[in-house]
């Protein structure tokens, strides 16, 4: 899935952690896992930005939350963390 620069939610600087009050343990470390996959492929001046597509979109493509490594105002990669 394409996602757009206008899903684009917040900056995020830090990796989020592999424990989450509302998820089982596998999935969080997963959410962190896709995180570091994309942090790893930055180079200097790149940044990594949380997404979620709108809600007018759900209800045919479900609701869809990742990250995105962004170059230049330009998505270069994603990762979907969530598809419901």
């Amino acid at each position: 899935m394409k996602i757009i620069e206008e899903w684009l939610t917040e900056r995020v600087e830090n990796a989020p952690t592999s424990y989450h009050r509302h998820l089982p343990d596998m999935a969080a470390l997963r959410i962190r896992m896709a995180w570091q996959k994309l942090k790893r492929q930055a180079v200097e001046g790149d940044e990594v930005w949380a997404f979620q597509n709108p809600s007018n979109t759900w209800k045919k493509q479900g609701k869809l939350t990742g990250y995105a490594l962004v170059r230049e105002g330009k998505i270069l990669q994603s990762v979907t963390v969530t598809n419901t």
